[in-house]
């Protein structure tokens, strides 16, 4: 499944991406993300998955906390300390 990097908040490594089907969040090193970026794998489940930036081909630890979010939701969620 492909996404797109739609938030970031770099302090806490909190990531949202979206999908087809609503927000994927999850905590992640995204130092080196950026929004819009496209990603894939497995974004649809909780845990840890392994993901793929495909802007700049690396690979990534993710661990899923939320997915099929709402777009309110998925803000929350990435904006909570």
């Amino acid at each position: 499944m492909r996404g797109t990097i739609a938030g970031l908040n770099e302090k806490d490594n909190k990531i949202i991406i979206r999908t087809d089907f609503g927000y994927t969040y999850g905590i992640a090193d995204v130092s080196y993300m950026k929004v819009n970026q496209l990603v894939s794998g497995d974004l649809r489940s909780n845990g840890f998955e392994i993901l793929t930036n495909l802007n700049s081909g690396d690979d990534f630890v993710v661990e899923i906390e939320a997915y099929d979010c709402s777009h309110e939701a998925a803000i929350l969620l990435l904006d909570r300390g």
